[in-house]
């Protein structure tokens, strides 16, 4: 038992480390190529950090193909729906409580619009209570096309002048441009580049430890299998987003915070999906259409509300997202982790 903590702060200790690097090293490419930290963290970080989601489903897709684990569809479905509940609660409410987020109307015209679009394109193939190999595909697609609706809206504001970008309540603030100051500042992208990647390795590394480590702590403390999808296994995955996001928030770097957690959720429900879907077909639980979807819409709803009225989470607003989560969470735990939900 002991091993698996000592597994799971190494696992902690690496995501940190991870973090640290990968927000120092897009900080200095953002403004070495001049883009908004916005656009790094909805497309780069965003897709980064989610590489344990999507490796969840690659490989869970090749352990079904070849029978090694015939029934991990609920864990591999769950931890897409877990990851996106737990980042759109618990660490979009940590960051809030650490500091006050700001997001633009602008931002929530186009991120919050293509999440709510995320979920349902979701709903929809999965009412079959299966994702089938053309679902899979579709669902790949729709995430590409939103990267490049993305870039091709950035690159579109750039080129007005910045008396729209102050029309459009100030989207960029002084704080979400503003880069630390150090040594290596001078260095060229190159060096940059490599310093995110070393950065993004040891986080992918770290959150595997962290994942394997937490499900075989919890399999044996006999949780079942559907709460480790959704709770054990959505939260070790979304670890590198929470540790890289209070790094940017410490360093000030607020629009690549808000940028990874928006832009995590989209790739994380579309991308991931399909990209271990293409491989297998994955068996939808019942549960997560009658409970966790439900319940992961109301969330988002009170998030587009909160940011809607002032574009800024308070930080009772935020301690209420951290609330909201441990409500879900108690009543998945004690009331929907009934096997009578889920197909055989």
């Amino acid at each position: 038992m002991l091993i698996f903590i000592f597994w799971i702060i190494l696992g902690f200790i690496g995501l940190y480390f991870g973090a640290k690097f990968v927000i120092i090293g897009l900080e200095n490419i953002a403004n070495k190529l001049k883009i908004s930290h916005l656009m790094v963290g909805l497309t780069v970080l965003a897709i980064g950090t989610s590489l344990p989601e999507v490796a969840v489903s690659v490989m869970g897709g090749i352990d079904k193909l070849l029978g090694v684990a015939p029934n991990i569809d609920g864990i591999v479905i769950g931890n897409k729906v877990g990851s996106f509940m737990i980042q759109i609660t618990l660490i979009l409410g940590i960051l809030g409580l650490s500091q006050n987020i700001f997001i633009s109307k602008w931002e929530l015209r186009r991120e919050f619009i293509m999440l709510f679009l995320s979920i349902f394109i979701f709903i929809i193939f999965a009412l079959d209570l299966v994702i089938t190999y053309f679902e899979a595909f579709l669902l790949i697609t729709s995430y590409v096309l939103y990267i490049i609706f993305v870039i091709w809206s950035e690159k579109k504001i750039e080129r007005k002048d910045l008396r729209f970008i102050t029309s459009e309540k100030e989207r960029f603030t002084p704080k979400s441009v503003k880069t630390v100051d150090s040594a290596i500042e001078t260095r060229s992208i190159k060096y940059y580049i490599g310093f995110f990647l070393i950065g993004l390795i040891i986080l992918i590394i770290a959150a595997d430890i962290t994942v394997l480590a937490s499900s075989i702590f919890a399999r044996e403390l006999d949780i079942p299998a559907n709460v480790i999808g959704i709770l054990i296994v959505g939260l070790g995955t979304s670890l590198p987003e929470l540790v890289a996001d209070l790094t940017a928030i410490r360093r000030k770097s607020y629009g690549i915070a808000v940028g990874d957690i928006l832009g995590s959720n989209i790739c994380d429900i579309l991308a991931a999906t399909g990209a271990g879907a293409i491989i297998i077909e994955f068996n939808v639980p019942l549960i997560i259409l009658v409970f966790d979807i439900p319940m992961l819409l109301i969330a988002l709803c009170f998030v587009t509300y909160f940011f809607w009225t002032e574009k800024t989470l308070k930080k009772w607003e935020s301690a209420f997202l951290v609330g909201y989560f441990g409500f879900y969470a108690l009543l998945k735990i004690y009331y929907f982790q009934s096997t009578m939900f889920y197909i055989t």
